[in-house]
C-alpha cells in the first residue's frame, strides 16, 4: 500500500500491491478516505486512464474502458471476471452507499414482474432472430422448428409454464436441432425483447452493459447482476488461467 499524499491511498486492484520504485502496468484503486467515493485508474506505459465509477453514467463508460483494456491484455476469464466484479461492487456497495457500504437492493426479495409474452410468442421471435443471424428468409424456416427451441430462465426459479406470461428477466435459449449446441441469451423487459449479442468484444461488452442497465431499471441486487454476467462469460470465454500470470498483476 502506498500513501500518495494526506488523504489519498493507492493500491493494486487485484493483489493490493504497489511497487514503490516503479509503478507496474495494471489497474489500481484510489481511496480518498473514509466515507468518500472510490475510484480506479489504469496505468499503462507511463499513461494514466482515470476510471470514474462514482456516477452511474461514468461507471458504465469506465466499465467499458476497463473491459477493453482487459481484453487487450489477453487475460483469461477468471481474471477479467474478477476485475469486473470488483468494479461493480465498488460502484453499487461503496459509492452508492458511502456510509453503509451495502447495496440496498439486496435487502429485499426480487419482485417477479410478468412480461407481455407467452412462451410460444418468445419462440417465434427467437426463430426470427435465428433467421437473421443465419441470413435465411424467415419463410424458409420450417414451422416445426419452434419445437426445437428450448428456453430457460437464468434464475433460482425453475421451469416455465407455457400457459402463463413469462416474467421479466434474462433468459437463455438453444436450438436443439442445430449442430452447434451453444446457449444464446436475451433480455425480456415488459413488451421488449433484446437479444444479447456476443460475436465480438464490442458486442459482448455492450451486452454486459445491457444487463447492468436492466438490473438498474428493475432495482435488482448487484450480486444477481454479477451472476447474470458470469453466465455470459462462461459462454464467451474459455477458462485458462495460469498462476504465473496473476503474479505479475498489481
Amino acid at each position: 500500500m502506498r500513501i500518495l499524499k494526506k488523504g489519498f491511498t493507492v493500491h493494486g486492484t487485484y493483489q493490493g500491491k504497489v511497487d514503490e520504485k516503479k509503478l507496474r502496468n495494471g489497474i489500481y484503486d484510489l481511496y480518498l478516505g473514509n466515507h468518500s467515493p472510490q475510484f480506479q485508474f489504469i496505468y499503462e506505459r507511463n499513461k494514466i486512464i482515470f476510471l470514474d465509477i462514482y456516477s452511474y453514467k461514468n461507471f458504465l463508460e469506465s466499465m467499458r474502458t476497463e473491459m477493453f483494456y482487459l481484453f487487450e491484455q489477453k487475460y483469461c476469464r477468471e481474471i477479467i471476471v474478477d476485475y469486473l466484479k470488483r468494479l461493480i461492487r465498488t460502484h453499487y456497495s461503496c459509492n452508492r452507499n458511502l456510509r453503509d457500504l451495502f447495496n440496498k437492493n439486496c435487502e429485499f426479495p426480487e419482485k417477479r414482474i410478468p412480461s407481455t409474452f407467452y412462451l410460444n410468442e418468445i419462440k417465434s421471435k427467437i426463430i426470427t432472430e435465428i433467421a437473421r443471424q443465419e441470413n435465411f428468409e424467415e419463410g424458409n424456416l420450417q414451422s416445426e422448428k419452434i419445437e426445437n427451441i428450448a428456453v430457460g430462465e437464468l434464475s433460482v426459479y425453475f421451469g416455465i409454464n407455457a400457459k402463463e406470461k413469462l416474467v421479466e428477466g434474462i433468459y437463455s435459449y438453444v436450438n436443439i436441432n442445430s449442430s452447434v449446441f451453444d446457449n444464446n441469451y436475451f433480455n425480456l423487459n415488459g413488451n421488449n425483447i433484446n437479444f444479447l449479442k456476443m460475436d465480438s468484444d464490442e458486442s459482448f461488452i455492450k451486452s454486459i452493459q445491457e444487463i447492468i442497465l436492466f438490473g438498474e431499471d428493475k432495482n435488482i441486487c448487484s450480486e444477481k447482476t454479477i451472476w447474470y454476467i458470469e453466465q455470459l462469460f462462461s459462454i464467451y470465454m474459455e477458462d485458462s488461467c495460469l498462476s504465473k500470470v496473476t503474479k505479475d498483476l498489481p
